[in-house]
């Protein structure tokens, strides 16, 4: 694959990443943006997309669409429906499928959900074809929740392609993130991710087991209503009270005035997310009066930090639904733009001290990194369902180890794809005087059950010292075939079971 693009369209925000030539390079908008609103304006004589749509919302927020992503997922509940439906300024209805009504001029005009995830995804291919700048089909692999039905997971691949794009593979979201940091390129280590995403309107904290280069989901927590908006409206209406207590006159009386404050405030919180002190300035914030005031990081921690709870309390729960404990997990994954808030991060980093923290790619950028990433793995469109998020594999049940003294090595771990080849090189010093070597499965919590003997090979004529290798293969029904091979004396003792 010569290149490919990797999408993510959030509730918020857009990232599309480029895999080209061994590379990744996130692209930047015409604005000059790595990301870019997934904001969308209906005007009489055209539809406007991204940071123009999102300026506007003050003026024109009956014809201004966000939060689309929700309604995208088919299967929406109701109470989610009824949250969407009460805070979008352009009215939703939901008569015969959700729909927007628009009013273009004197004309009633209605758009689906994926109507807008259209005009996004073709922000999305301008962007992309001036990037690129060829002729050829713009490849793309698309990222989704995991709570998506399979039907919404198809409409968003419709949008997709009606844009222009040609989709090779629909991935979750935390595979995709995990995939950005290359864990499990080494096919023998075996890690415990916890991928920990946090949007501006929804979080989703989900447990992934790396292992022998496949994820497998253990566990996962979605909350439709929390989200990082929750610390733009906290600093937004701390803002205006030092309005109103300055000039006595109250913002949040003024819709229009509270959407200036919020969209400053979450300018504020971005560099608050590197610098200690951030300035708000609001032309014509109430009445005329401009607005100017400096917010330190010390301040906007203050704010949010009674709040912190509730966003911890979720990791806590997917731990207990995938039967783990803080301790087994090794890698911590951070995602979404609320994640850049230092605050949090620490709050979160704190329950797993021993765990590595991810968070070197920008939060925002890290989900389109890995579906461009996964775009490169790809030779062309995904052999099965390009929408399908998991394949069905035949895997080794509980890991095979071996033992040639005292010490059980393992050699293919649990849920190892089949078939499968791996080899291990082991030194025989001259004190062993009887050389065998014994392959047992073993449970993947040894406390539980003795490890079971699978069969054993004799390697008394070899003289010692030495090195041997064992490589050992299973075919796709687990047909098991071990090959020992003396180093030194270059023989093979081959041995094949079943098991």
């Amino acid at each position: 694959m010569a290149a490919a693009f990797g999408i993510h369209v959030g509730n918020t925000s857009a990232c599309l990443a480029l895999y080209k030539d061994g590379k990744i390079e996130v692209i930047a908008n015409d604005s000059g943006n790595r990301v870019t609103p997934a904001v969308v304006a209906f005007n009489e004589t055209e539809t406007i997309v991204g940071l123009a749509a999102k300026s506007g919302i003050a003026r024109n927020g009956s014809v201004t669409v966000i939060h689309n992503k929700k309604l995208l997922n088919e299967h929406i509940d109701d109470a989610e429906l009824e949250e969407v439906m009460k805070s979008s300024a352009c009215k939703v209805k939901n008569e015969g499928g959700i729909k927007y009504e628009v009013k273009r001029g004197e004309k009633l005009c209605y758009f689906t959900p994926e109507d807008v995830a259209t005009h996004i995804f073709t922000k999305m291919f301008d962007i992309a074809n001036s990037a690129l700048r060829s002729e050829d089909e713009l490849h793309a692999v698309l990222t989704v929740p995991l709570h998506f039905q399979q039907s919404s997971r198809q409409t968003l691949m419709r949008s997709a392609e009606e844009a222009g794009f040609e989709v090779l593979q629909v991935i979750s979201e935390p595979s995709a993130t995990v995939l950005a940091y290359g864990v499990g390129s080494n096919i023998e280590e075996e890690h415990h991710c916890l991928v920990y995403r946090l949007g501006g309107e929804t979080l989703d904290v989900t447990v992934v087991l790396v292992n022998a280069g496949m994820y497998t989901v253990l566990g996962t927590i979605h909350k439709s209503n929390l989200g990082g908006n929750r610390f733009t409206r906290i600093l937004a209406d701390y803002l205006a009270g030092e309005f109103q207590h300055r000039w006595k006159l109250d913002p949040q009386e003024s819709r229009r005035s509270m959407v200036k404050l919020r969209n400053a405030s979450e300018a504020c919180k971005h560099v608050l997310s590197t610098m200690s002190t951030a300035h708000c300035f609001v032309e014509s914030l109430c009445e005329g009066v401009d607005f100017s005031h400096n917010i330190t990081r010390a301040r906007f921690e203050n704010l949010i930090t009674p709040y912190l709870p509730e966003y911890v309390q979720p990791v806590l729960d997917v731990i207990k639904e995938a039967n783990l404990s803080n301790k087994i997990i090794t890698k911590l994954i951070l995602s979404g733009g609320a994640m850049k808030t230092p605050k949090l991060q620490q709050a979160i980093g704190d329950l797993f001290p021993d765990a590595e923290v991810l968070n070197g790619i920008s939060p925002d950028e890290v989900i389109a990194t890995g579906a461009a990433k996964q775009g490169g793995y790809l030779p062309g469109p995904f052999d099965q369902d390009c929408e399908n998020l998991s394949v069905e594999v035949p895997a080794v049940s509980k890991p095979i180890c071996f033992k040639v003294s005292d010490e059980l090595k393992c050699i293919i771990p649990a849920l190892t794809p089949l078939p499968v080849r791996r080899s291990k090189t082991h030194s025989i010093s001259s004190e062993q005087l009887d050389v065998a070597v014994e392959f047992y499965e073993v449970d993947r919590d040894s406390s539980c059950e003795a490890p079971r003997l699978l069969g054993k090979v004799d390697l008394s004529e070899i003289k010692t010292p030495t090195e041997i290798s064992i490589e050992l293969s299973m075919n796709s029904v687990g047909e098991m075939h071990i090959v020992i091979k003396d180093q030194k004396a270059q023989k093979r003792k081959p041995w094949k079971l079943e098991i």
